[in-house]
């Protein structure tokens, strides 16, 4: 039935709702997973991690105990961490299942992984505290299928592709909301963890029902062995062994462009990791206020929907124009990206109440400049049939760096030291500026070109004019 999409317009945008909301509500919410680091306590999960501190007896019937429950709070941060590192580490796998069986396939697959990790947190409980990080790794993964398989559906959008993908990445990235709206049902008693992940797992039906009705078991581009590019009014046939994947794969533009969105991605992945004991250091322990800090953190990223547009229209801005100025608009994207990620690591190292606030309003426009801005480079700079593969391959690798979040969480080793892994990635961010450098000069190279071509197309009009006049 998805076939048949291009010819039912209407059929279309149902489609594009559909998905739009299946990713909003189940592809980005590891991302809030914080907001539950409040919440898992009171079920008793890791609570062996803790340790007594003291113990005053009041009177015969009553006594306070004081304990220290940085270990539980490890554990809540490794799980994260863990969660994180595997939404994008087996990007190049489900890249591969989509090229081989199609999106379909894929979102069954993923109806899978969706149901053990829901329902892992549903069943967790003193004694099965691993299963926290089961619901963890797997919801990932499931999140990653629905991402990559809801993408394709832009292919039948050809006129507003651009706009469509940037509309699926704002609704991913707002996915994170879901947690702290967990974490506020759960506070005011209205209904309890365990119900709410059944809830979750139930919208397993959600996906089925896309995947029969607006996907295909096999999206295919291409099974010819030559390729088309375009070129001005003439079409140049290239054949795969003059363009292979190999080649573009040690381009040193998709090297840099992929360690530039691994270290300035760090700051994606450790902010959300540490945030809470962060919040809950600043506001001199008052629970109720980190709380509230928390779950401003992860309303915010609602926000998303409505900046992602705005940045697909920036990358798009005047490319009629041609490559030049596709590639001003990249760079000057990924220039404000690299600038809101140092902004962002600077900010995170103030012990400041302000510091959390200014920070989310950072965060949000900077996750998603660092995403939207990474993959333009892919796809404005390389043919559209390895696009799929060199995606993938970026994102697995964004994925193996993305694990040193839990080594900068061991350089944090009280809400004190924080600052500790902010220098590391600060550090890193300043060695990233050689990809800003590497795009400006690209572009200022592509001018230099474009003018010597006019100047050249100039002299051989005059030469085709004079011969005439002769």
């Amino acid at each position: 039935m998805a076939k048949s999409m291009d010819d039912r317009p209407v059929f279309k945008i149902v489609g594009l709702i559909w998905i739009f909301l299946e990713t909003s509500l189940l592809a980005g919410n590891i991302f809030g997973f914080g907001s539950l680091f409040s919440v898992l306590p009171g079920y008793g999960i890791y609570e062996s991690r803790c340790k007594t501190i003291s113990e005053k007896a009041i009177s015969n019937a009553t006594a306070t105990i004081a304990k220290d429950c940085k270990g539980q709070v490890d554990e809540y941060q490794f799980a994260f961490a863990l969660g994180i590192g595997f939404y994008n580490l087996p990007a190049v796998l489900l890249g591969i299942v989509i090229d081989l069986f199609g999106p379909r396939t894929l979102k069954l697959i993923g109806i899978v992984f969706h149901l053990i990790g829901w329902l892992s947190l549903a069943l967790i409980r003193p004694g099965y505290d691993w299963l926290l990080s089961c619901h963890t790794i797997f919801t990932s993964m499931a999140q990653m299928c629905v991402l990559l398989s809801s993408f394709t559906i832009s292919g039948h959008f050809t006129k507003t592709r651009g706009l469509v993908s940037s509309l699926i990445s704002g609704a991913q990235l707002s996915g994170a909301i879901w947690y702290a709206i967990f974490q506020l049902l759960i506070e005011t008693k209205w209904i309890s963890l365990s119900t709410l992940s059944f809830m979750w797992a139930s919208f397993s039906i959600l996906m089925l029902g896309s995947s029969i009705f607006f996907l295909d078991w096999r999206f295919q581009v291409s099974t010819k062995s030559k390729d088309t590019k375009s070129t001005g009014n003439e079409a140049v046939v290239i054949s795969r062994s003059e363009d292979s994947l190999v080649r573009h794969l040690t381009n040193p533009i998709f090297i840099v462009v992929t360690c530039f969105l691994g270290c300035l991605l760090l700051t994606v992945s450790y902010l959300p990791v540490v945030w809470f004991p962060w919040v809950m250091y600043l506001t001199g322990f008052n629970l109720k206020l980190a709380n509230r800090f928390t779950s401003m953190y992860n309303m915010s990223t609602v926000l998303s929907i409505f900046i992602s547009p705005i940045f697909g229209f920036m990358i798009d801005y005047k490319v009629q124009r041609g490559y030049s100025q596709r590639l001003l608009n990249v760079s000057v994207l990924q220039t404000l990206t690299w600038l809101g990620s140092i902004a962002l690591c600077i900010v995170c190292m103030f012990r400041t109440i302000a510091a959390p606030i200014v920070a989310i309003c950072i965060f949000v426009f900077s996750r998603t400049m660092l995403v939207t801005g990474c993959q333009s480079v892919i796809t404005t700079m390389f043919p559209p049939q390895y696009i799929g593969t060199l995606l993938g391959v970026m994102w697995t690798v964004v994925a193996f760096i993305s694990f040193a979040t839990y080594g900068l969480t061991r350089l944090a080793t009280s809400p004190l030291h924080v600052w500790r892994g902010w220098s590391v990635i600060l550090l890193l961010c300043f060695v990233m500026v050689g990809h800003v450098i590497q795009l400006w000069s690209l572009y200022f190279k592509s001018k230099k070109q474009a003018k010597q071509q006019v100047s050249l197309n100039e002299e051989q009009i005059q030469s085709l004019q004079s011969s005439t006049d002769t």
